[in-house]
């Protein structure tokens, strides 16, 4: 199962609320994030990570089994 190393809340290029996430390089984990609407995700390549819009959290959780501890922290800071 993939694992994150990263997940932070974050905004994308044009200030949309969501996640910038971190993993090590999976070929299928790339595809899964593909099916999320280009206009909800970037890849950002200066810091190897992707931002996710706040409306995919629930395709993140299928995703990575540790998004929503890793989730639940974040708001804990907040």
């Amino acid at each position: 199962m993939p694992q994150l190393n990263q997940c932070i809340k974050g905004g994308s290029i044009d200030k949309q609320p969501g996640w910038v996430i971190g993993f090590h390089y999976s070929e299928e984990v790339v595809e899964k994030l593909k099916e999320i609407p280009h206009i909800h995700r970037e890849w950002r390549e200066e810091s190897k990570t992707w931002w996710v819009s706040d409306m995919f959290s629930e395709h993140l959780k299928k995703i990575f089994p540790n998004f929503e501890a890793l989730a639940y922290q974040q708001k804990k800071m907040f």
